[in-house]
């Protein structure tokens, strides 16, 4: 049963990779044929191929995205595992506030419990010197 789910799962992925490669190759396709069209027909003017190339490009980037994720993208500094990196790096500076927070309270309470002290100091001296008149 495991090995069916496995087999399905990897046959949906396939199916994804394949349907981004037809989507990429129509894209392809379509801008070659409009640019040849713009160049031979209207003394190329570029303007219409570079819209519908920027625009059809972001959808083609987004498909990519989501049919491949970040796995492939190494080269352009993003890691596969960039989440894991960034989620290790957000868990110690949250320890660090905390450790400094936590060291921050404990060098207060020491500061009162000194001032503390330094009265009691204070008024133990000023009833001895009350009680030595």
């Amino acid at each position: 049963m495991e090995n069916a789910d496995i087999y399905e799962e990897a046959r949906k992925k396939v199916k994804a990779k394949k349907g981004f490669l037809y989507h990429f190759a129509a894209y392809a396709a379509v801008i070659g044929i409009l640019y040849a069209i713009m160049y031979f027909k209207v003394n190329g003017d570029m303007l219409p191929v570079i819209i519908v190339g920027l625009s059809w490009g972001i959808g083609i980037a987004i498909h990519y995205l989501k049919v491949f994720g970040t796995e492939h993208l190494d080269f352009l500094g993003i890691s596969a595992n960039w989440e894991e990196e960034e989620l290790e790096q957000e868990i110690e500076r949250i320890k660090k506030r905390r450790e400094l927070k936590e060291r921050m309270r404990k060098e207060k309470r020491l500061e009162e419990d000194l001032d503390s002290l330094e009265l009691k100091e204070i008024e133990k001296r000023s009833i001895d010197n009350n009680a030595n008149l």
